[in-house]
């Protein structure tokens, strides 16, 4: 028999994005004419969910069964919630075929579902986005953590209250705990204790750890150590990324960055999501015995080499890419 996969629980948004490309963001009381206007699947629960699949799979393990494990050894789970609208549906499909289960995901009547209205400029790729709810924010006051698995994947487009609460059931049930606490905000010291992976950006470590204008990375990674956290990643963008852990601090070595990769970018949204969800599939493997190491170095290069693929393709959900097109 195969072995068991490897259970990933990503808790999560899941937003329907509405996308404008613009030649620039207009000032106030402005009005231009963009290049054009898409809509479709994202959230970072889902995108994160969608990465954790497609960087366990290739295409074809995903569209040749509609078991959940696809011939893959990851399993996703997505949980969340959406609006008994005319997305949800849709929504459902897409996220089965990228071989994400969705037993997880409520459908609540009377809802709506989330948006993120996404405005992106041609030229830079940088993105702005404009985040409703809807149902996300009726999601459940239940243990959402669920049983058997090894990895659950929290951000912070759900109530926190509810992030929290499922931090503190995956911490009791000896589940490894990821966080990328995006939009960010000041969380309570409790959050951080036991917690194995704290995934930020340049503005979310600033605005976590109460460093203004950090000039220091490794500093900022200590105050985290020392509220109970094991690694630290902090992506720098088109500097690359940071990486520490509490064990290297400990023996007084300093964190190391992975440079980026210089590749045309065409549009930011989901690189952030693509690297998480390349991140967790590794502590996923590792945590379930697939892997015979979590080798933290090979896994941020990695997981650096997928995201530089998301940011030359445009879309959420649609332009992260499959295992098999990440150079090994």
């Amino acid at each position: 028999m195969p072995p068991k996969p490897a259970v990933i629980s990503v808790i999560g948004s899941l937003n329907v994005d509405l996308v404008t490309r613009t030649p620039r963001i207009p000032v106030a009381g402005e009005t231009l004419t963009s290049d054009s206007f898409t809509m479709g699947f994202g959230g970072k629960g889902a995108n994160q969910a969608v990465a954790c699949a497609r960087l366990s799979r290739t295409k074809a393990q995903a569209t040749t069964s509609l078991s959940a494990a696809c011939g893959g050894d990851v399993e996703v789970r997505m949980v969340g919630a959406l609006g008994d609208d005319a997305f949800a549906g849709g929504f459902l499909e897409s996220l089965k075929k990228d071989g994400v289960r969705v037993e997880g995901v409520r459908v609540l009547e009377g809802r709506q579902s989330g948006t993120a209205t996404i405005l992106v400029e041609s030229g830079s790729g940088q993105n702005r986005i404009l985040f409703c709810p809807g149902a996300n924010y009726e999601v459940g006051d239940g243990d959402l953590v669920g049983e058997e698995v090894d990895v659950v994947l929290f951000q912070l487009e759900l109530p926190v209250d509810v992030v929290l609460r499922n931090m503190r059931t995956a911490r009791d049930k000896g589940v490894e705990t990821i966080i990328n606490p995006a939009p960010a905000i000041p969380l309570p010291e409790e959050a951080y204790k036991g917690l194995g992976h704290l995934i930020v950006n340049e503005t979310e470590a600033s605005i976590l750890s109460g460093i203004e204008n950090p000039t220091d990375w490794n500093e900022v990674a200590a105050i985290f150590f020392k509220r109970g956290v094991n690694n630290v990643i902090i992506t720098l963008g088109g500097d690359g990324v940071f990486y520490h852990t509490a064990q290297r601090h400990s023996e007084s070595q300093p964190g190391k960055v992975v440079l980026a990769n210089k590749v045309p970018v065409v549009d930011t949204t989901a690189a952030g999501d693509t690297f998480v969800g390349a991140y967790t599939v590794a502590v996923a493997r590792s945590k379930a015995g697939l892997d015979t190491e979590f080798d933290l170095d090979a896994v941020v290069a990695y997981a650096n080499r997928a995201a530089s693929l998301t940011v030359q393709r445009a879309g959420a959900q649609s332009s992260i890419p499959w295992v098999d097109e990440v150079p090994a």
